[in-house]
C-alpha cells in the first residue's frame, strides 16, 4: 500500500468500517478466498464500487496480499480508501470522506460537513456489502457492523441534493467522532438490507440533531438502489 495512505485518511474525516463474525469461524480462509469473496460482494450502484476493487497495480491503487490478510487500496482524486479481508473474515476498511476532497462541490458550507445523501448512499453500501458476505458463505451465526466517522467534531449536516431545500438552521455535532453499531443474527441477515441501513443513518443524523423520518431514508435508497439519482 502507498506510505503515508492511512496517515492522509486519519487526518481528514473519514468512515471506518469493521465487520466481524459473532462466532470464530470453524476454519480460516485461505488468502484467495479473501480476495474472491470481496470482490464478489463488492457493491455498484453508482459508477464507483464500495469497497473499491482496484485493477491497477501503481500509485494510484492496487490490491495486495498481507500476512494473515488481503488489502486493496486506492489514491485517486477524491478516492481515497484502504480495505483488509482477514482469513479470520474480519473486514476492516477505512475510507476518507470525499466531502473533504472534493474542492468542485457548488455551493457547500463553510468548515467542514457532511453530506446527507452521500452518508445515506455509503451506510446502504456497506450494510448490502455485508449480506452479500453472507450470502456468500460468511458470517453464518451472525456479524456485528462497527461503523465511526471521524473527526467529526464541529461537522455541518449539509442537504447535499440541489433539488431539496436546505435545513433552516444549521445541525453540527461537538463529538470527536460517531459511531453506529449492530448485531445481526443470521435470521437479519436473511432479511432486507434496507431495514437495517435505514436504522443506522437515522441513528447517524440524530448526532446532528436532525430527527428525519426513516420512510424518507427508504424512500431515498429504493431510488438509489433503482440508480435513480
Amino acid at each position: 500500500m502507498k506510505e503515508g495512505l492511512i496517515e492522509r485518511i486519519q487526518g481528514l474525516g473519514f468512515w471506518r468500517v469493521n465487520i466481524r463474525p459473532l462466532r470464530a469461524p470453524d476454519a480460516l480462509l485461505t488468502l484467495a478466498q479473501c480476495r474472491e469473496l470481496v470482490t464478489k460482494s463488492s457493491v455498484s450502484l453508482r459508477g464507483w464500487d464500495y469497497p473499491h476493487i482496484s485493477t491497477r497495480d501503481d500509485e494510484q491503487g492496487g490490491i495486495e496480499n498481507v500476512g494473515d490478510f488481503v488489502q486493496g487500496w486506492c489514491d485517486w482524486y477524491h478516492h481515497v480508501e484502504f480495505w483488509r479481508m482477514y482469513k479470520s473474515t474480519q473486514f476492516l476498511h477505512y475510507k476518507a470522506l470525499r466531502e473533504d476532497l472534493n474542492d468542485d462541490i457548488p455551493a457547500k458550507p463553510d468548515g467542514p460537513f457532511l453530506g446527507v445523501g452521500a452518508s445515506i448512499y455509503t451506510m446502504t453500501e456497506l450494510v448490502e456489502f455485508t449480506f452479500r458476505l453472507f450470502r456468500a458463505g460468511l458470517y453464518r451465526e451472525g456479524a456485528q457492523i462497527h461503523v465511526t466517522i471521524g473527526n467529526t467534531q464541529d461537522r455541518t449536516l449539509w442537504i447535499d441534493d440541489p433539488m431539496r431545500m436546505g435545513f433552516s438552521y444549521p445541525r453540527k455535532t461537538a463529538a470527536t467522532k460517531i459511531e453506529v453499531q449492530r448485531q445481526l443474527s443470521a435470521a437479519d441477515l436473511e432479511g432486507e438490507p434496507k431495514d437495517i441501513s435505514s436504522e443506522m443513518v437515522v441513528e447517524l443524523f440524530d448526532h446532528f440533531g436532525w430527527a428525519v423520518d426513516r420512510g424518507r431514508i427508504q424512500d431515498d435508497q429504493s431510488r438509489f438502489y433503482r440508480r435513480q439519482f
